[in-house]
């Protein structure tokens, strides 16, 4: 009776030991890691301004980056335990460089060498099974660009030429491309001053999860290793 009294309360602890490293799987694949940057340039100032934040689960891990026309800091934290930057490590001496060395023979191995590479290289591209891997992996890549753009965008933009004529050709060509920044840029032109002010605002979030799938996507594609494979030898060649 004690014995099954035993390994039930066992049993309820494994549980719940399960149910937490359940929980903290999916707090890390599907709570997004947020990001915003900001930023604004004056060529009166002779510099710009930047600051970006990275942010995840609710603060907990978070990094920041400002870039000031004076200085530059960079702060990295996990709860209230600096990361980033360190104590400062002290550096080692750089070995002698030796002198490049290698005459006419050495570099006419180097030329047919090269040129063995570029015909591989050539091979592949009409291969069916390479071109296959590389629109594979392409699909892949616009699939995670597409989930880690930014989801809100603005841009305020000040321009003025010396030669108010050279700022209507740049007006007209950014207005002719006005149906696909409508809601993110907002131009002003200045025909008085030469003048280039801009400021700018952008937010969006990364979830693991999206990105371990696509990767996944790339690891086990016979194609993609395939192809990955032949680069790696013309790389050891």
């Amino acid at each position: 009776m004690i014995a099954l009294q035993i390994l039930k309360v066992i049993g309820i602890i494994l549980l719940v030991i399960l149910a937490l490293v359940l929980f903290l799987l999916a707090v890390i694949l599907f709570v997004p890691i947020r990001y915003k940057v900001s930023g604004d340039y004056r060529d009166s100032d002779n510099g710009y301004n930047l600051h970006v934040r990275i942010n995840w689960i609710m603060h907990m891990i978070r990094a920041y980056y400002d870039r000031s026309r004076e200085s530059t800091d960079i702060l990295a934290k996990v709860l209230f335990i600096k990361v980033y930057p360190r104590p400062e490590e002290a550096s080692g001496t750089l070995g002698e460089r030796k002198p490049p060395s290698g005459g006419p023979g050495k570099i006419k191995y180097k030329i047919s060498g090269l040129y063995d590479k570029i015909r591989r290289i050539i091979k592949m591209l009409y291969d069916e099974r390479d071109q296959k891997a590389v629109q594979e992996l392409l699909l892949r890549v616009k699939e995670i660009l597409w989930h880690i753009r930014p989801r809100k965008l603005d841009v305020n933009l000040k321009l003025g030429m010396d030669d108010p004529a050279a700022t209507g050709e740049i007006t007209g060509l950014i207005y002719s491309f006005k149906p696909l920044y409508t809601k993110h840029l907002h131009y002003t032109p200045d025909f008085d001053n030469k003048v280039i002010e801009a400021d700018g605002l952008l937010k969006g979030h990364i979830r693991l999860i999206f990105v371990l799938v696509a990767a996944a996507r790339v690891y086990f594609d016979k194609d993609i290793r395939r192809l990955y494979n032949q680069i790696q030898k013309l790389k050891e060649q």
